[in-house]
């Protein structure tokens, strides 16, 4: 296991990544203001079931890396980039919403910057 440890690293960080925003809108629900066009998922991100469900996911992603079950951990990048862009498209919504610019903040920066941190690191493979 501590081969696996320092050979998946990066998407144990992603997985740890994962769990952390999950806690984070467990203890501090409803985060989001509830605006007219949050009608749909983006105004329900941040309640505690969909945070549940980034703990549970971020949890697996984590035990198929250290454990290296490959076929979990093909799946483990696109789930994890998944995450990070449906949560940086809830933040940009709100941005537009209550700020009139989507980037108006630096949380949205921070979920597309992690986003593409994972999608590149799928892209350039393990080997």
């Amino acid at each position: 296991m501590k081969h696996n440890l320092f050979k998946n690293w990066s998407i144990i960080v992603t997985g740890a990544e994962i769990i952390m925003i999950g806690a984070f809108f467990i203890a501090n629900s409803f985060r989001f203001a509830r605006p007219d066009i949050f009608s749909s998922l983006a105004s329900h991100i941040d309640d505690p079931p969909f945070a549940t469900i980034d703990i549970v996911v971020g949890t697996v992603i984590v035990v198929s890396a250290l454990y290296d079950i490959r076929p979990l951990l093909r799946w483990s990048y696109p789930a994890a980039a998944f995450i990070w862009v449906a949560y940086g498209l809830a933040f940009m919504l709100q941005n537009i919403e209550l700020m009139g610019h989507p980037f108006a903040l630096l949380d949205c920066w921070l979920m597309f910057a992690i986003a593409a941190r994972v999608i590149i690191e799928s892209w350039a493979g393990d080997d």
